[in-house]
């Protein structure tokens, strides 16, 4: 079986690197992309050599398009996508103007919504990987979102951050159900991302086991998702959140 080709779009502050660094662990061919040149320089010096590094605005659907052109042009292939989108900053229904929702809301959703299809676009284009010996399962690829639990639950003061979290899970699932005739994948993690929730005890009050998810641990979640074992996958979203979900009050 050829090399799978990975893209990593967005580095956060912990969970773009460990990506990179999983999949390249596991023999894949990585492109690490991110919006902040500090960031990018941090991931090119701690990441290894061979993994390419790539500084644009992944919230315009330019930067996007500029990302897949420089990994299609190193590796001739885009097999894997992990979409890793910025978070917004803290905020309420009284800030929601409506230069205010487009710089936080509108414009990140419309980036990550044309970046499914250019990726989409461009994974039609090449042939699938044959990912099973015995059935001969194909794929032409899988795009997975990495969303923070706002997506589904969330606490006064994270209007925006709900907004474009919940409607980017949305965006999944629409697109998972309008691809599968490609075999293009499309599913998301939702985790409590690391930097996410760092006040103690209102993390282990709120959280069964008691802490947010490793970046280690969301970059296995998302390997998982574009490997071979979850072929029949799609759609899905693979739930990070030390029980959290299951939790109707607050533990001592």
């Amino acid at each position: 079986m050829a090399t799978p080709v990975s893209l990593v779009l967005g580095l956060g502050r912990e969970v773009g690197e460990a990506t990179a660094r999983r999949f390249h662990d596991a023999g894949h061919k990585v492109l690490a992309a991110g919006s902040d040149d500090d960031r990018v320089d941090e991931a090119r010096e701690a990441l290894p050599d061979d993994v390419s590094t790539f500084h644009g605005d992944l919230n315009t659907k330019l930067g996007l398009r500029n990302a897949i052109t420089d990994a299609d042009e190193a590796f001739g292939r885009i097999d894997n996508a992990v979409i890793i989108p910025r978070l917004p900053g803290e905020d309420v229904l009284t800030d929601a103007k409506e230069d205010v929702l487009e710089k936080t809301v509108s414009k990140p959703l419309s980036a990550a919504v044309q970046g499914i299809r250019l990726l989409a676009d461009r994974m039609r284009e090449q042939e699938p990987m044959e990912i099973g010996t015995i059935s001969r399962v194909r794929q032409r690829g899988t795009i997975t979102f990495v969303l923070a639990h706002t997506a589904v639950s969330g606490m006064p003061g994270q209007f925006s951050e709900r907004l474009l979290q919940g409607a980017l899970l949305s965006a999944v699932k629409a697109s998972a159900l309008e691809l599968a005739e490609d075999t293009i994948r499309v599913n998301a993690i939702l985790a409590i991302r690391p930097r996410a929730e760092t006040t103690e005890p209102f993390l282990s009050q709120r959280t069964p086991l008691r802490r947010a998810a490793l970046a280690d641990e969301i970059a296995d979640a998302a390997l998982y998702l574009c490997s071979p074992q979850a072929a029949i996958v799609t759609g899905t979203t693979l739930t990070l959140d030390g029980g959290r979900s299951l939790l109707s009050g607050l533990l001592d």
